[in-house]
């Protein structure tokens, strides 16, 4: 299947960058050198390509309830202009879709939400939506538009809030899952581009694919089909924060009070710290002290940052080796075998 293309895609490929197919999405993957795209993004205005997430519109009196229903989170505490982190699950806990949902503001005080998520996964959530749908007064829409993420605004204060507000162009989101301080700005296909250009006026620099993962990697924030998956359970990924086990019956719901109140799930993604090596170790099988296999490295950079010093990423392990400050050896194999020793670190559990 042909790769999708995005609105910004020749705006991109007028200023030389190189692309590469992610998640059946055509995007920049780098503009300038990493050095570059790095300053831009922490000293700068880095201006990059949000077509790897999809965007849904929905509308209607019952359009609340309904998502309350359906989802992992209490749409319930959400008001007109906050967002929140958010699931699709099916009821045996395993992922159909990452979510952020926000509480769109309305003119006419009719519920109105919109609905981001990996475009890869935009077409099985419709699907979800149109099954679980029984007549209830609402309406969703498919807006074609350009996504337009800039980091750097915010580089001197604490991670902006979860919000979005209306633009006379479209919407203005922030967001959580891009590894540094993010606004967006959703814009019609048509006007992408010269939303774009008039960025680049004022001074913003075009970055790639490149520089948003080093980022979120280093923020240890997972992302579908590399860290988890509908092959994989929300308490396995770790991602407690887009659940509520206070509100009423949700798919899934079941699996994540059962965990959370008896133990652990069998195997969980984990943050990792490598010891100093520069060799890219994504898919690198995590061994214990006697060789026995505990995981895999699921994602993998090398961080310049002096907060973090040197290399991190995520990993699967299994129960009994996913301890907080176990360590564990990625190994590479082939002639010369390579074992690095691995630092293993919990993430915080916390409910939404």
């Amino acid at each position: 299947m042909e790769a999708i293309a995005t609105p910004l895609e020749e705006l991109f490929k007028k200023r030389g960058a190189s692309f590469r197919e992610m998640d059946g999405v055509l995007l920049p993957y780098q503009v300038k050198t990493d050095v570059e795209e790095m300053n831009a993004a922490t000293e700068g205005l880095l201006l990059t390509d949000g077509g790897d997430r999809a965007w849904v519109e929905m509308k209607g009196t019952d359009a609340a309830d309904f998502l309350q229903r359906i989802l992992t989170s209490d749409v319930k505490k959400l008001q007109p202009g906050q967002g929140q982190w958010s699931a699709m699950l099916d009821g045996k806990g395993h992922w159909i879709s990452d979510l952020l949902l926000y509480a769109l503001p309305s003119e006419d005080s009719i519920p109105r939400f919109g609905l981001d998520m990996p475009t890869c996964r935009r077409d099985v959530v419709l699907q979800k939506l149109e099954m679980m749908h029984f007549g209830e007064d609402l309406k969703w829409t498919t807006p074609h538009v350009g996504r337009l993420l800039l980091l750097g605004l915010n580089k001197n204060t604490e991670r902006t809030p979860m919000t979005v507000e209306a633009a006379t162009d479209g919407w203005i989101l922030q967001r959580p899952d891009r590894g540094a301080d993010c606004m967006e700005r959703i814009v019609s296909a048509e006007g992408a581009e010269d939303v774009a250009r008039a960025l680049l006026k004022g001074g913003a620099k075009l970055g790639g694919w490149s520089t948003l993962e080093q980022l979120r990697i280093e923020d240890f924030c997972p992302r579908w089909g590399v860290d988890f998956d509908e092959t994989t359970t929300l308490p396995n990924s770790n991602e407690w924060q887009r659940s509520s086990i206070t509100k009423g019956c949700y798919a899934g719901q079941e699996v994540i009070a059962k965990i959370n109140t008896y133990g652990t799930a069998p195997r969980q993604l984990c943050h990792l710290h490598f010891a100093d090596d520069e060799t890219n170790l994504s898919g690198a099988e995590l061994q214990n002290q006697e060789g026995r296999k505990m995981g895999t490295v699921t994602s993998w950079a090398w961080s310049w940052d002096d907060a973090v010093k040197g290399a991190v990423g995520l990993g699967i392990l299994r129960r009994r080796a996913a301890v907080e400050d176990g360590e564990v050896f990625a190994v590479v194999e082939g002639p010369g075998e390579k074992r690095v020793s691995v630092k293993v670190h919990l993430p915080e559990k916390r409910f939404g």
